[in-house]
């Protein structure tokens, strides 16, 4: 069994070391906010779909956040590492195994905690202006009338007090204004209505 254990030891823990290193440095598909679970509107990467389980889903069982490319090569890596120890101390083959399942549950479940934790770490800081549509919103800048100009209003998204470029197809709204932002023109800019009292 010594030469599984070395076996399992050496791959697992060169495989394990290059995967973090490669999450990361962001090499692993889930940089620049590319995580499809988070972000909701781009596609997951390939190492993101084979190690997605490590993400919370609602209707997935403990079993599958485990299971995870990352946490199997643990499990492989400390398998090798437990059972090499024990046989190193001179323990039975049975005390050898044990000590080599019990150092791979263990990986197995300590690097899948870690990845979840890294997971909810992660945030995408981009601001997506689609967020604001139907907010209300202030007038900075008064906006001239039938979109015949742009003027400014501030606006709080995602948990952010944003300025955008704004337009109308009523009559000017004056600086200080309350308005409802009823369309997206572009990526900096809105059209608002005046806000109903």
């Amino acid at each position: 069994m010594f030469t599984v254990y070395l076996v399992c030891a050496a791959a697992g823990s060169t495989l394990l070391v290059i995967m973090f290193f490669l999450t990361f440095m962001g090499m692993d598909g889930s940089g620049d906010g590319a995580d499809a679970h988070f972000s909701g509107d781009e596609p997951a990467e390939a190492l993101d779909m084979l190690d997605d389980f490590t993400e919370p889903h609602g209707d997935s069982t403990v079993f599958f956040h485990v299971l995870s490319i990352r946490s199997v090569i643990a499990a492989v890596a400390f398998f090798g590492l437990g059972g090499l120890l024990a046989e190193t101390a001179g323990a039975s083959p049975y005390i050898g195994y044990s000590a080599a399942i019990t150092g791979g549950v263990v990986a197995m479940f300590a690097v899948a905690w870690m990845m979840h934790l890294l997971y909810a770490l992660r945030h995408d800081g981009s601001f997506r202006i689609g967020a604001v549509l139907g907010s209300p919103a202030t007038v900075y800048l008064a906006i001239p009338g039938a979109r015949s100009g742009v003027g400014k209003v501030t606006v709080a998204a995602q948990n952010r007090s944003v300025e955008l470029d704004a337009m109308t197809d009523e009559e000017s709204i004056t600086t200080g204004s309350r308005v409802v932002v009823v369309e997206i023109v572009n990526e900096n800019t809105v059209a608002v209505t005046r806000q109903k009292h």
